[in-house]
């Protein structure tokens, strides 16, 4: 028998926090802020901001000719590594609004969890219309929770990554961890005391894919801006 899962448990709940945490009670209706950030872009959108970031990083290295102007004109490598270092925020922003725009965001994303009801903001990430769904906790049979456990120091720590709402009429909406904040969403389901169903696997392919896309490029463009500076460096750095 699955052992009953507290918010007192530290591997799962160490550094959790939220406002309102402190004040929680069974006559609690929380609000949780939905970071867009993360949300996955189109494959094709994506790759070619990635594609972009890593190409300018490789530039000064695949253009022999330019490389070879810097002893005379030791303005170019300051110029190009400006335009580098901005081209990393100008990404990120970029980003920013075409996640605004692909998922037309107009408003903030909004969850509401109370001992009562489960308030989501929905579209097609869990094909319902636009807007809030609204469940009441008799609307939900069961809830699974699909976590990975890593081990830091000798202590295990348990991280969240896709929530399953299986209703009672059936339907079940699919949760991930770039879209909802899940593990705030697990200690208020577990506080309120829903009917949770832990699993436990390794991160699926989707997962680590979508990290690497997201942060490989940004990391390897800052490294190549850096070899530069030291390469060609006018300060002998």
């Amino acid at each position: 028998m699955q052992e009953k899962l507290t918010v007192d448990d530290e591997t799962w709940f160490g550094s959790t926090y939220f406002k309102g945490i402190k004040q929680l009670n069974a006559a609690s209706n929380i609000t949780l802020k939905i970071i867009s950030f993360f949300y996955p872009l189109r494959a094709r959108t994506q790759l070619v901001l990635s594609a972009g970031l890593l190409l300018m990083g490789l530039l000064p290295f695949v253009t022999p000719s330019a490389i070879s102007l810097y002893p005379k004109f030791p303005e170019i490598p300051l110029i190009i590594v400006i335009i580098n270092v901005c081209l990393v925020p100008g990404s990120l922003l970029l980003r920013y609004f075409l996640i605004k725009r692909q998922y037309k965001i107009e408003a903030p994303l909004l969850c509401h969890i109370s001992t009562t009801t489960v308030s989501l903001p929905v579209n097609s990430l869990v094909n319902e219309p636009d807007g809030q769904l609204v469940l009441s906790k008799d609307d939900i049979k069961q809830i699974e929770v699909i976590y990975n456990v890593q081990t830091n120091s000798g202590n295990a720590i348990r991280t969240v990554y896709q929530v399953n709402i299986q209703l009672v009429s059936g339907k079940v909406l699919n949760l991930d961890v770039f879209h909802y904040p899940l593990k705030n969403i697990l200690y208020l389901l577990v506080y309120f005391n829903y009917q949770v169903k832990l699993t436990q696997r390794r991160w699926t392919m989707k997962y680590q894919l979508h990290v690497v896309v997201l942060i490989f490029p940004v990391l390897a463009h800052l490294a190549l801006t850096s070899l530069m500076v030291l390469i060609v460096s006018p300060f002998n750095l």
